[in-house]
């Protein structure tokens, strides 16, 4: 497994697996889901955003 800074390639998985637990309403507070505008604005503002890759 590799883990790195995420780039734009990767925003709509990443979107879309925060928006299925944010629905799931389990983990996180947030009840708003993101669209590719918010998710990248999101995303970006974080010290850092990784992603893991199974290699």
């Amino acid at each position: 497994m590799i883990i790195r800074q995420f780039c734009e390639d990767d925003l709509e998985e990443m979107i879309g697996i925060w928006n299925e637990i944010v629905e799931e309403g389990i983990a996180f507070p947030q009840e708003d889901i993101l669209d590719s505008k918010s998710g990248k604005d999101f995303f970006s503002s974080q010290t850092y955003t990784g992603v893991a890759i199974l290699n």
